[in-house]
């Protein structure tokens, strides 16, 4: 029998006047340092399927971001991650929209993670477009390598504590397409991951703890929910829509050895994670985006990564507004 540790934690709000150093190494690789970090783990918000920019859900927009706000209040992380369709796939006007959300995430004064979801690229503002607003912002972390000529939008980070050289945690991101119709990594993608995580154990003389953040769940998603031998936290209200996943790239996590969790959004009323065979903990992100027609209350995820050893921490979390407080 499988069984995952469910851990709930309670999380004690410090404060730094040390901000993280971003640093862009590669056009796929950055390098963000951690400094004075006197905590035991390293606090991410998870966000997802926000839907920015429906047709006549303005205030529901609204509503989306003062309760990102809320949360990063409430919680202090010190990165969000953003896992796809941010936007709508509408988007009437696209530079404005990226602009927009450029200005809300960099006013919460801490690394976003972003990877693109499949309704990002559409309505005429692509990925390219998208990445030239985002690629002006003081905090947004997003990268790109080169395949056969074209740009694919995935992306690592180095996790630096401290003044240790090695890092404490890397992040692999991923675009999960479409790619020419198909939503799904790609073999080329695979390769990019395969010899990153190589040159990284080379570099160190070590594996480097990992995870990996996308859009597009994975085909395991739904056997680990199907698998009544393992413990599961939070809940499934939906199929798993892995689209045209067929299980590479999971299998390739657990041979390169270093990838402990991973973390998607797509389908809005799932929000369950465990411990699949191989080790991985495979997490849903939590529905975040006010336009979308949520079965529960909108927040997002709490991922904390031990900065020794110890399990990763992950929890369900919605904003708790004081009562006097504007909610629009």
């Amino acid at each position: 029998m499988n069984k995952i540790i469910i851990i709930l934690f309670t999380i004690i709000i410090t404060r730094t006047n040390a901000q993280p150093i971003i640093e862009r190494l590669e056009n796929d690789h950055f390098k963000i340092t951690l400094q004075n970090l006197d905590l035991d783990s390293i606090r991410i918000l998870q966000v997802t399927d926000l839907h920015l920019g429906s047709r006549g859900h303005w205030r529901d927009d609204l509503r989306t971001y003062n309760r990102i706000k809320r949360l990063v209040k409430m919680y202090y992380p010190h990165f969000v991650f953003v896992t796809g369709d941010l936007f709508t796939g509408e988007k009437p006007y696209g530079s404005l929209l990226a602009a927009y959300a450029v200005h809300f995430f960099d006013e919460l004064k801490r690394p976003w993670f972003y990877v693109y979801g499949n309704h990002d690229p559409q309505g005429g503002f692509g990925h390219d477009d998208i990445y030239n607003v985002f690629n002006t912002s003081e905090w947004g972390v997003l990268g790109f390598h080169e395949s056969s000529g074209m740009k694919k939008y995935d992306y690592y980070v180095d996790i630096i504590v401290g003044d240790n050289p090695i890092p404490n945690w890397q992040v692999y991101a991923f675009d999960t397409g479409p790619h020419n119709g198909i939503k799904a990594v790609q073999p080329d993608q695979i390769d990019w991951y395969k010899e990153v995580s190589e040159q990284t154990k080379e570099k160190y003389h070590d594996t480097v703890r990992a995870i990996s953040i996308f859009h597009i769940p994975l085909i395991q998603y739904q056997e680990l929910w199907n698998d009544d031998n393992i413990e599961k936290g939070g809940v499934s209200e939906e199929k798993v829509y892995y689209e045209e996943d067929d299980g590479t790239l999971y299998n390739t996590f657990v041979e390169m050895g270093n990838v402990k969790a991973t973390f998607c959004g797509h389908d809005h009323y799932n929000n369950y994670w465990g411990k699949y065979t191989g080790g991985i903990i495979l997490a849903y992100g939590y529905i975040s985006g006010e336009s979308t027609n949520e079965a529960w209350p909108t927040g997002g995820k709490l991922i904390s990564l031990p900065t020794g050893k110890g399990e990763i921490g992950i929890k369900n979390v919605v904003p708790v507004f004081d009562k006097d407080e504007h909610q629009y």
